[in-house]
């Protein structure tokens, strides 16, 4: 077994990478991403070997987080490009796993760069934020650019978890009270702005008949940002793509409901008939 290593790739982009597998999956985080520090320690890389075990045998996994500071109007166009250079450097292509926002990245770079992209999943994501989900980013912006962060986190842990899930809870609990001056804060506050507003904007109306790779679209039922009807919608829009709703999981199905979801999704990167396909 290989020693999970730590680092920047083009002296920015802070990575994890773990396992020693044959593939290569890349890993692209949703918009908490900019809420840590932008340095992953060597004790994150051994959680990370740990989370992403049942992928380590088979693939060598990548999480690759974005540069801190982003620039105004920064966009999900911009994330693209630097994932494609990132990319390019790589023995490719890669398979690509796209969690939220870094389902909007995932899906933009297989369009836009179908020589680096082999498999394509896009965890909790699909082609916009449903309605339903707006009004809740317009207000997380709001504690954003007020740098309520414990506001933003326990609100964040309720859209995540379902009511069965005690992670939901746990934000609000006393611990949770006690522990505000222990949770991750941004490196650079205006990421977490900037990175909600890039959310907000993007639309993949004209891009998702462009992509070549084989896709899985994956995520919760109940998410109020993605749920099953945007899931199915994204998928239809796909030249050649699954979908696997998890009933009752909400935006947090990855992580509340991941032995489901990890089953599923290695199934597809192995080439096995996965969850959804007819």
């Amino acid at each position: 077994m290989s020693t999970p290593a730590t680092g920047h790739l083009l002296d920015s982009f802070p990575y994890v990478r773990v396992g020693d597998g044959d593939k290569r999956l890349v890993m692209i985080p949703g918009f908490g991403d900019s809420m840590f520090g932008g340095r992953y320690p060597p004790a994150a890389a051994w959680a990370l070997q740990a989370y992403f075990h049942r992928f380590t045998d088979a693939c060598t996994v990548y999480v690759i987080s974005r540069p801190r500071g982003l620039p105004a109007n920064y966009q999900i166009d911009d994330a693209a490009d630097q994932y494609g250079r990132i990319l390019d450097g790589f023995p490719t292509p890669v398979d690509v796993l796209g969690i939220s926002m870094g389902g909007f990245i995932g899906q933009e770079l297989a369009a836009r760069y179908p020589e680096l992209v082999e498999q394509l999943v896009l965890t909790v994501s699909g082609w916009q934020v449903a309605e339903s989900g707006r009004p809740i980013i317009e207000r997380w912006q709001r504690y954003a650019d007020q740098q309520r962060w414990y506001q933003l986190q326990s609100e964040a842990a309720a859209e995540l978890y379902s009511v069965r899930d005690w992670r939901r809870y746990l934000l609000g609990s006393v611990f949770g009270l006690a522990s505000q001056s222990l949770l991750p804060r941004p490196a650079v506050s205006t990421d977490v702005s900037r990175s909600l507003s890039a959310i907000l904007d993007y639309d993949a109306t004209d891009i998702l008949g462009e992509v070549d790779a084989e896709t899985y679209v994956v995520g919760g039922s109940h998410d109020p940002f993605f749920p099953e009807s945007i899931l199915r919608e994204t998928a239809d829009r796909i030249p050649t793509a699954d979908v696997f709703p998890i009933d009752g999981a909400k935006h947090g199905a990855f992580d509340e409901r991941k032995r489901r979801h990890d089953t599923a999704v290695k199934a597809f990167l192995d080439g096995s008939q996965p969850v959804g396909a007819d």
